[in-house]
């Protein structure tokens, strides 16, 4: 059955969430004559060192629209009146740059009026809960990463799957670069993956969003990366180097002590038990040991060692290796047997894996740009900016993988095709591999794990001794992106523009299966006495250590080779109709194709094998109008958006208030 349904949005904004599209701010202002106070129509206001600029109205009024984030030296001239030069002019992404001028009348011919441009205490057109931070900023902050630099902010944290904001999920929030999706449409969660050295400015929005975005609840993250200059090359790179070290407080969790070791190693408990410690003849009948009483002392200290009960409690409960011993002679299965000795042996050896930190945690960042030689002056001062981006970040404890590790690399090329049409073409490639920790519940969805509390987090009483010593536990996994841009901007008049936008973005999803475990018996740890590899490698059926820990069955279950791509055209216009009113509308198309071959498996355990595989197509639409009202003391936004979103497949058609829908359904 085709089905389809409407969601329709309509909204009536009155908030100050600014108007601008995506990555561009605007420069507007007042030109007057400094003795009379008269507007001056017809003044030349030029942004120094590009192609911007305009010229002001019958009422002295001008703006200069699409002006990308910066800092710039504007001048204004007129005949009769010396050369006013602001500079330091800052431009903040979808902020309007307030620069109201007097221009006196010319003593000296040729004179120059050189200012600095002041910052306003109060930006005037935000009341919004929003925060730009441009490049100069970001390179004097102790961070390495877009991501530490969002979480500077107040209400804003990382986790374990990207920003949370406000509370709300990180899959709530839009991450834009040059205006383009990052966000995986799998699951809506976003890929920050920009490094600082392409950084032009971020503006992080955490409320009042307006009638053009859609698809966001939370947050807005939108990004502006550097562009190639038309005459020069420049470059810029970085390394952060952390030496191998543990990262958490007390003795290594492989340490003979630790929570997990200590109960079958220290030998005051180890042989006997953590309840007894060191025998001893219970003369008297009451259970516990008493002065006097015989005891062995296998330390040979003189005194009786024991766990008294605080430490008894901090640890496991261990029989001991004589119990184990004396169980592995008693059973029927002769080859088997174990002395104490030899059976502490065996532990050591399905213990032998060692996780401390060997490896250093590094970020490379670097950038370089400038004109494309040979062909770049034929084709618009053609210019590129190449980024590259690479960071490994070691586990607390290795897992199938011992880090995270993401690369990517980003070309931006930028075109003056015209006077009026401006075209910038994005491409990038990442890859990131970690590990998938998906539960038997669910198959894999393409969360990988990548911060240290995630990874301690999956540590607990029953899992932690497999999850540190085997290897296969969780699966590797590997995700590779790629995003293709086009944003074309046609300036249609000094005051208004239109730009085309078309994207492309391909996820590919690699979640596998280890290799096979050797099970051939060739390690001869003990004389006469041949084990095999485990608990390395894969191996589907349940298995015990002489611990009774897992090494086999419960792991390594998650397979995905799920591919999703989207595909997005959007089309916006904007003008500046008079000095208080600024319109802007526009319409996308997103088409989703989503290959999901998500999985897990088990040859031993039918319940845990499960699948998800559908292939589907689903599309939205959104169409909004919005205008930008400025006046003196009152800024507002008023919106209309209208949003078509269709499944394009069939779904279940069941009662909103189904039984089906309480909990512990599907669990």
């Amino acid at each position: 059955m085709r089905s389809f349904f409407w969601l329709l949005i309509t909204g009536f904004f009155l908030n100050t969430a600014n108007l601008l599209a995506g990555t561009t701010g605007k420069i507007a202002g007042v030109v007057r004559d400094a003795q009379t106070g008269a507007v001056l129509p017809g003044v030349n206001v030029v942004v120094e060192g590009t192609s911007l600029g305009a010229a002001t109205d019958a009422n002295g009024y001008y703006v200069i629209l699409n002006v990308p984030p910066g800092r710039y030296t504007l001048s204004f001239r007129m005949i009769g009146y010396a050369t006013r030069i602001e500079q330091d002019v800052k431009v903040e992404i979808e902020l309007t740059t307030r620069i109201d001028v007097k221009l006196r009348p010319e003593v000296i011919s040729g004179e120059e009026v050189v200012v600095v441009a002041e910052r306003p205490a109060v930006q005037m057109d935000v009341s919004a809960s929003e925060m730009n931070v441009e490049a100069a900023v970001i390179e004097s902050l102790p961070v390495k990463n877009v991501n530490e630099v969002v979480t500077l902010q107040a209400g804003i944290q990382q986790g374990s799957r990207g920003f949370i904001i406000r509370g709300g999920s990180a899959n709530q929030t839009a991450f834009l670069v040059d205006g383009l999706s990052f966000n995986d449409e799998r699951s809506n969660y976003p890929y920050t993956a920009v490094g600082l050295s392409a950084l032009r400015e971020i503006k992080i929005q955490t409320g009042g969003f307006n009638a053009e975005y859609g698809n966001l609840r939370s947050g807005l993250i939108n990004v502006v990366t550097r562009e190639g200059d038309r005459s020069r090359y420049v470059a810029a790179a970085s390394i952060q180097y952390r030496p191998p070290a543990p990262k958490h407080f007390g003795p290594s969790l492989y340490d003979p002590n630790s929570y997990f070791n200590r109960p079958y190693l220290d030998d005051v408990v180890c042989w006997y038990g953590t309840d007894v410690g060191e025998p001893f003849t219970d003369t008297n009948g009451n259970g516990r040991w008493d002065a006097g009483e015989p005891f062995r002392d296998l330390n040979g200290d003189g005194v009786r060692s024991f766990w008294d009960e605080y430490t008894r409690r901090q640890y496991p409960n261990f029989e001991g290796w004589n119990a184990v011993s004396e169980a592995t002679l008693q059973d029927n299965d002769p080859t088997n047997d174990l002395t104490p000795e030899a059976a502490q042996r065996l532990f050591r050896w399905q213990r032998r894996r060692q996780g401390d930190i060997t490896k250093p945690d590094y970020v490379v960042d670097a950038g370089f740009g400038g004109p494309v030689p040979l062909v770049g002056k034929a084709l618009g001062d053609l210019r590129f900016y190449l980024s590259h981006f690479r960071e490994r970040e070691m586990f607390i404890f290795p897992l199938s993988r011992d880090s995270y590790f993401d690369h990517h690399t980003q070309l931006k090329l930028t075109s003056d095709l015209s006077n009026s049409t401006k075209m910038v073409a994005t491409l990038l490639y990442g890859e990131i591999h970690s590990v998938s920790p998906y539960n038997w519940k669910t198959t894999p969805t393409g969360y990988v794990l990548r911060t240290p509390s995630e990874v301690a987090g999956l540590l607990n009483s029953s899992s932690g001794n497999s999850i540190l010593y085997m290897p296969g536990y969780f699966s590797p996994s590997s995700i590779f992106r790629t995003v293709m841009g086009l944003k074309i901007t046609h300036v249609m008049s000094p005051k208004s523009y239109l730009e085309f936008s078309l994207q492309h973005n391909v996820n590919r999803y690699k979640t596998y299966q280890m290799a096979l475990r050797d099970t051939t018996r060739r390690f001869e740890i003990i004389p006469g006495f041949y084990v095999d590899e485990a608990p390395f490698g894969y191996w589907g059926y349940s298995v015990s250590g002489i611990d009774g820990m897992s090494m086999g069955g419960w792991m390594n279950l998650g397979r995905d080779r799920s591919v999703n791509k989207t595909t997005s055209l959007r089309i916006d216009w904007t003008g500046q109709v008079d000095a208080h009113n600024q319109l802007k509308a526009g319409v996308q198309v997103t088409y989703n194709d989503y290959r999901i071959r998500s999985s897990t498996f088990s040859p031993s355990m039918p319940t845990w094998t499960r699948s998800m595989e559908y292939d589907v197509f689903p599309f939205r639409v959104g169409a909004y109008l919005q205008d930008k009202l400025e006046f003196q003391g009152f800024i507002a936004n008023i919106g209309l958006r209208l949003d078509y979103n269709d499944p394009n497949a069939e779904y279940f058609a069941l009662d909103p208030y189904s039984q089906y829908f309480k909990a512990g359904y599907g669990n």
